[in-house]
């Protein structure tokens, strides 16, 4: 029995037939989540389906908590065909899809409804083919939720107490120069090195889902909570092109489907996990702090700093479609 490769390389199968032949692929699988986080349950779906759907001709292999890299190194590796699929933040992918600057737009979506919309349709759908001209197939959004802000400093609740306040961001220009905005003094510093700086007192600030924030164990280095929500982040579900290529027909729809019901699966325990999560944190010692609407407007003001430059990298049609079916 062949095995194919991530890579999908020399020995690719033609996408037109069907998986009759008896070859047999692997997907490898990885992500930056703790086994516990909804993420990694979302592959054991997607998992779960494949290899039923495929009779067996698709296996799964899933390498959890940045087991493989960070998230940067996971899209290269992706894009290399060293690693078959990731689902990572959308931030590190700007250097592969520049429409996925859209998705660094704070304050863009007012619920995660909103956020799906806009994700699942016209918009969302060109941001991912882009990412075919550099070697990555993506084939839909997973959930990672709303973006709160969590320190070791001060309660904050306005944006005043942001000031010199050490602040680690994604991997992203424009989320450093929002948070500048605000008054803190921004860092990138990867996701799987962020509980040591953190500890270490490298940072004293970094914002997250709920969920995520909880599953990291980020309440035992921190101690305040503000309910921010000034993004969504969606995790892209991206594959190699030439292992995606490689697939028979008949495997790719089985592909394709698994993500997106894998994907309704993580939405569903997304919405379940944030208010569990909130309540976790909360009982674990981390104090809670829920800003006025006129605090959250502040901080939105500040943070508009971005929207030209976005407009800019994401494409100024891409952008004002964007903000036309959300009718800004």
């Amino acid at each position: 029995m062949t095995i194919l490769a991530a890579c999908g390389g020399d020995e690719e199968a033609d996408a037109g037939e069907s998986s009759d032949s008896g070859d047999a692929f692997v997907i490898k699988a990885g992500h930056a989540t703790t086994t516990e986080h909804f993420g990694h349950k979302s592959f054991e779906k997607f998992k779960e389906l494949v290899e039923e759907n495929s009779d067996g001709k698709i296996t799964v292999e899933i390498y959890p908590n940045s087991q493989l890299g960070g998230e940067r190194e996971m899209i290269e590796a992706v894009q290399l065909g060293n690693l078959t699929m990731a689902a990572p933040s959308s931030a590190p992918l700007t250097a592969f899809s520049p429409g996925m600057y859209l998705w660094d737009i704070p304050y863009l979506f007012t619920d995660a409804a909103q956020a799906h919309k806009a994700l699942d349709g016209e918009v969302g759908q060109e941001v991912l083919d882009q990412l075919s001209e550099v070697g990555i197939k993506g084939l839909g959004y997973w959930e990672n939720g709303f973006r709160h802000l969590f320190n070791n400093n001060v309660a904050v609740s306005s944006m005043e107490d942001m000031n010199g306040l050490k602040m680690r961001t994604l991997e992203s220009q424009q989320q450093i120069k929002a948070w500048n905005a605000t008054g803190a003094n921004s860092t990138p510093i990867a996701f799987n090195e962020l509980y040591t700086a953190l500890q270490q007192g490298t940072v004293d600030a970094a914002e997250g889902p709920l969920a995520l924030t909880y599953a990291q164990k980020f309440q035992e280095v921190t101690e305040y909570l503000t309910l921010t929500g000034h993004m969504y982040s969606p995790w892209p579900v991206i594959f190699n092109q030439g292992f995606y290529d490689s697939l028979p027909a008949d495997l790719q729809t089985v592909v394709e489907d698994a993500v997106i019901e894998a994907r309704d699966y993580n939405r569903e325990l997304s919405a379940e996990d944030e208010g569990a999560s909130l309540e976790l944190l909360t009982g674990e010692g981390l104090e809670l702090v829920e800003i006025s609407d006129e605090e959250k407007a502040n901080f939105q003001e500040a943070m508009e700093v971005v929207y030209p430059e976005i407009k800019e990298l994401a494409g100024a049609e891409l952008f004002d479609l964007l903000m036309e079916e959300l009718g800004r």
